[in-house]
C-alpha cells in the first residue's frame, strides 16, 4: 500500500462567501468540515471543487489545452508579443538551447521520481508573467462557479443579503536556495461584473516545474502558417509555446493539489442512484420542451448534481478492462460493510447505466432500489473508487454517516483514511460524533508502534496529525455569518471537539428536569 508523504499545504482564505463569513483553511491529505446546519460546509465543499473543475486542465490531462482553436493560440502569442512582453529572437535561441539541454538530460528521464526542473533565472523571468495572467489563473472559474452552484451569476454568491464583495484566495510558498519559503497567492474576488482575478508571484526565488507534469504535458502546437502573427520568426514562436507549457508545469505545481481533479458524492446520493433513470429523462422532456416555450417549472441542477449524474452515466461505456487503479479499495469496502458486490449493468441497446447488488453467497444480482439504505449509500463511493478516482484525486463526500449504524460509521472512517494512506485525497462534511471520535482513534494510533498493536481492530489504518485538517463551522451573530476554525484532538475527550458533547448535556438536562418534576407530581 502507497503510504500518503504529502505534506505540501496550500490555504484558501474565503471572505463573505454565501453563509461564510470568514475562513481560513490548508487543504489537507484529509478535510473535514463539521458545524451545525446550515453553516456554508456544502458552500466550501463546493467551492473547493469549482476550484478543482477551473484548474485540473493544468494537471495530467495534456489532451485539454493544446488543442485549441488555432486562432487561440495565434491571439496568446499575439499578446506575448505585444510591447509589454518582447521577446527577442536572441532569447528564443536562448530558450530553446536550455531547453535542448534539459530535454537530454532528466527532463524526459524514465525515473520513478523524477522530481523538480529548476528553471534559470532568465527563464524564470519571462514565466513570472504568465503566472500573472488571467488565462493561467482560469479564465473559466466565473462560469465554473456558477454553473457548480446552479446561479445565474456569481454575485449571486456573495454572503447573504449583504452586498458585500466575495473574496477567497489560494496562498502557498516557493522553497528559496537558504530552505526558506517565499509566499505567493491567487486572489479572487466576485463583483457585480464577475470573478476577477489576480496574482502575487515574487520575483525570487527561480521556478521549478514537476518533471513528470511538464514531460506527460509538454506538447508543441504548431500553427498554420495562415494563423502566424506577421513578422515572427520560427524560433520566437517555438519559445513562445515553450514558455507557456513551462508556465503551466510551474503553475500546476504552485496549486497542487487543487490542480488535480475532483469528485462530488453529495448528500442523498442514494436517492439519486435510485431515481437517476428518472430524472435524466425528465432533463431530456424538458429540454425538447424548451425549444418550443421556456417552462419556469423545470427545476435546474447545480453543477455538483449534474456532475454526479453524468459521472454515472459514463460508467455505462467504461471498457471491462479499464485501469482500475484503487479497485482493491473498493472490494475492501464491499467486504467489509455491504457483504456483497456492486455491478454496473449496461443496456444491451444504449450506453445507459444500471446498478446492482449481488450479496455474497448468492447466485443473482438485486437491483439497487431493492437492497438497504446502506448499500444504496455506499455504492457510489464503491464504484467511483473502482472507476473513477486516481492517485492525488479529490474525493468530496457529503454526510459519509447517512444511513449507517454508529458501529459501521466507524468502520467507513476506517476505509476512508485507507484510501488517504493510499494516495486518495479526501474531504467530507459531517455532523456525526462517532466519526470525529473514531478518526481521534487513528491519530492515536499512529503514535503507537506497529509491534505494538496486535488485538486493535485495522492496526494499519492510522492517520499523522499532519495529514487530518478538522474545521468547524461556528455561527457568529456579529459577523453576520459563521466563523471558520480548526479544532484539533481533545486527549481528555478523545475527541474532535465540536459541540456534541453540549447537546448530550442539555439532552441529559432535560431528563433530569423533567423526571425531577414527575417526583414532585407534576406540579
Amino acid at each position: 500500500m502507497k503510504k500518503s508523504s504529502d505534506t505540501k499545504r496550500l490555504e484558501l482564505s474565503v471572505s463573505n462567501f454565501g453563509p461564510v463569513s470568514e475562513a481560513l483553511i490548508e487543504l489537507r491529505p484529509l478535510t473535514i468540515f463539521v458545524g451545525p446546519s446550515n453553516t456554508g460546509k456544502s458552500y466550501l465543499a463546493s467551492l473547493i471543487y469549482s476550484l478543482h473543475n477551473s484548474l485540473n486542465g493544468f494537471h495530467g490531462q495534456p489532451n485539454n489545452w493544446p488543442f485549441l482553436p488555432e486562432q487561440f493560440w495565434a491571439g496568446r502569442l499575439n499578446e506575448m508579443q505585444s510591447q509589454s512582453y518582447k521577446l527577442s529572437e536572441d532569447n528564443a535561441r536562448d530558450i530553446m538551447s536550455w531547453f535542448g539541454e534539459a530535454k537530454d538530460g532528466a527532463l524526459f528521464s524514465e525515473e520513478e521520481e523524477p522530481g523538480l526542473l529548476k528553471l534559470p533565472e532568465s527563464v524564470s523571468a519571462l514565466v513570472r508573467p504568465l503566472l500573472r495572467d488571467e488565462f493561467i489563473l482560469g479564465a473559466n472559474l466565473d462560469d465554473e462557479l456558477a454553473r457548480c452552484f446552479g446561479v445565474d451569476q456569481t454575485v449571486d454568491l456573495r454572503r447573504y443579503g449583504r452586498g458585500i464583495e466575495s473574496h477567497f484566495n489560494l496562498q502557498g510558498f516557493l522553497p528559496t536556495e537558504e530552505h526558506g519559503r517565499s509566499p505567493f497567492s491567487y486572489n479572487f474576488s466576485l463583483t457585480k461584473q464577475g470573478a476577477e482575478m489576480s496574482a502575487s508571484i515574487p520575483e525570487e526565488p527561480c521556478l521549478q516545474a514537476d518533471v513528470r507534469n511538464f514531460r506527460d504535458n509538454f506538447r508543441f502546437h504548431w500553427l498554420r502558417e495562415e494563423h502566424w502573427p506577421e513578422d515572427v520568426p520560427e524560433v520566437v514562436f517555438g519559445s513562445v509555446q515553450l514558455l507557456i507549457a513551462l508556465s503551466r508545469a510551474v503553475f500546476s505545481g504552485l496549486v497542487d493539489p487543487v490542480s488535480r481533479p475532483a469528485y462530488y458524492l453529495p448528500a442523498g446520493r442514494a436517492g439519486v442512484m435510485h431515481a437517476h433513470q428518472v430524472v435524466v429523462r425528465s432533463l431530456i422532456a424538458g429540454a425538447s420542451r424548451a425549444a418550443l416555450r421556456p417552462d419556469p417549472n423545470i427545476a435546474v441542477l447545480s453543477g455538483v448534481l449534474g456532475d454526479f449524474l453524468d459521472q454515472l452515466v459514463s460508467l455505462a461505456s467504461r471498457s471491462p478492462d479499464a485501469s482500475e487503479d484503487y479497485a482493491f479499495l473498493a472490494k475492501r469496502l464491499e467486504h467489509s460493510m455491504i457483504q456483497g458486490s456492486v455491478y454496473v449493468d449496461r443496456s444491451t441497446n444504449i450506453d445507459y447505466p444500471s446498478f446492482s447488488y449481488r450479496p455474497e453467497g448468492w447466485d443473482r444480482n438485486l437491483p439497487l432500489i431493492n437492497t438497504s439504505s446502506m448499500v444504496s449509500e455506499l455504492a457510489p463511493v464503491v464504484l467511483y473508487l473502482r472507476h473513477l478516482v486516481k492517485e492525488g484525486d479529490l474525493l468530496i463526500v457529503e454526510e459519509p454517516e447517512a444511513h449507517l449504524h454508529p458501529e459501521m460509521q466507524a468502520v467507513f472512517t476506517r476505509q476512508l483514511v485507507s484510501a488517504v494512506q493510499s494516495g486518495v485525497r479526501i474531504l467530507f462534511t459531517t455532523h456525526s460524533e462517532w466519526i470525529l471520535e473514531e478518526l481521534a482513534n487513528l491519530v492515536k494510533l499512529s503514535e503507537l508502534p506497529n509491534e505494538s498493536r496486535k488485538g486493535i481492530a485495522s492496526p494499519d489504518t492510522a492517520l499523522s496529525p499532519d495529514q487530518l485538517g478538522a474545521w468547524f463551522f461556528e455561527p457568529n451573530e456579529e459577523a453576520g455569518g459563521s466563523v471558520v476554525r480548526e479544532i484539533t484532538l481533545d486527549e481528555e475527550l478523545a475527541t474532535l471537539p465540536a459541540g456534541f458533547g453540549r447537546v448530550t448535556q442539555e439532552l441529559y438536562n432535560r431528563w433530569v428536569e423533567i423526571s425531577a418534576r414527575i417526583e414532585e407530581g407534576g406540579e
